[in-house]
């Protein structure tokens, strides 16, 4: 699958695996193959910044207690900045790419992907 989606659900499609594929296309000679799955990653998330997410209290396949505990449309901002970042990264603009790790972090310090990638970022400026 290589189209962004919610995220929301434990069994949905991660970024992180639609920035490698690019990634991987990249190294196999298919730049504009490579281009669109960054360009998508880009779309999505600013197609998506504001919505606002309601989650179904029968939903089963949530990964913990979600519907009690967390915000929802918190959780779709930092997926969508994150998808964002994801796409600038990809296409090797990282500037935008290191804003939207940033705007990640300003809001979970803990985003694992963000530090990684973020860190990756700042790396590629300097080589």
């Amino acid at each position: 699958m290589s189209e962004p989606v919610a995220a929301i659900f434990y069994n949905d499609q991660q970024p992180d695996k639609i920035f490698y594929q690019g990634l991987a296309l990249q190294q196999l000679g298919e730049a504009n193959e490579a281009s669109q799955r960054f360009e998508n990653l880009i779309s999505y998330g600013r197609a998506h910044i504001n919505d606002k997410v309601k989650m179904d209290f029968f939903a089963v396949s949530l990964p913990d207690l979600m519907i009690f505990d967390d915000d929802l449309n918190l959780r779709n901002i930092l997926h969508c900045y994150y998808l964002m970042a994801l796409g600038y990264l990809g296409l090797k603009d990282y500037e935008l790419a290191t804003l939207y790790f940033d705007k990640v972090l300003e809001l979970d310090k803990t985003h694992s992907g963000a530090i990684l990638h973020s860190e990756y970022a700042r790396q590629a400026v300097l080589l």
